[in-house]
């Protein structure tokens, strides 16, 4: 079922599930969330591969048989006249958070044959990456992966996403939303407190900084 994110009768958008069909436009999602404001996408770091490379690992990983919070399943579209614009996934913490995303991945990895594949590498750098990563709220409703082509910035569609998505988990009985954000996103900080959150954790390393090119990560919540 759509719903209307209309900003004006000119200019009419809708959202709807994501499908197979989406996957090229939720690969561009991904890298683009996760590279924020740094110079280098967080998952090309992660994984040690090119932008191609890294956004083929991450289309296989949001066709696993398992949900979590890079699978397509997951995965609400904004569309204008009939292309998808901008994207986000909402899922159940508990259920379809990290821990099911990294045995999918490592999974995926295996079978893998980029040819710059490290999993001695990745391994490590996943390491420095989960002990800067806040805690999880109990029972919460996260959000994540969200992005918007560039022409359409700014005209609330990321809004209209995030009240869906916070009114899902709503619907589905969760007490807190949670979102994390790359400290120094300025940008996404300040569209994630608009929409009710608020900033519970800072979590900094000198290694993640070396790493990945920020301080850290910041946790924001909000009761739902």
């Amino acid at each position: 079922m759509t719903k209307s994110l209309t900003k004006s009768a000119a200019e009419p958008f809708s959202t709807r599930p994501a499908t197979r069909g989406d996957l090229p436009f939720l690969a561009w999602v991904m890298i683009t969330a996760a590279t924020s404001h740094l110079d280098r996408c967080v998952w090309e770091t992660l994984l040690g591969l090119s932008g191609d490379e890294a956004s083929a690992i991450l289309a296989a990983v949001a066709t696993s048989e398992e949900s979590h919070w890079c699978h397509i399943d997951r995965f609400t579209v904004a569309e204008a006249a009939g292309q998808p614009v901008a994207a986000l996934s909402a899922f159940d913490v508990a259920r379809e958070g990290t821990p099911v995303l990294t045995r999918v991945l490592l999974r995926v990895l295996t079978n893998s044959t980029a040819p710059s594949h490290d999993l001695e590498g990745i391994l490590t750098r996943a390491a420095i990456l989960d002990a800067c990563t806040p805690r999880d709220y109990p029972d919460s409703w996260g959000i994540e992966n969200v992005a918007v082509l560039p022409s359409f910035r700014a005209r609330g569609i990321v809004d209209a996403l995030i009240s869906g998505a916070l009114s899902a988990g709503r619907d589905r009985g969760h007490e807190h939303a949670q979102i994390l954000c790359l400290n120094g996103n300025h940008r996404a900080r300040g569209a994630w407190e608009r929409n009710g959150f608020e900033m519970r954790a800072d979590y900094r390393s000198l290694a993640f900084a070396g790493t990945f090119g920020c301080p850290g990560l910041q946790l924001l919540a909000q009761r739902l």
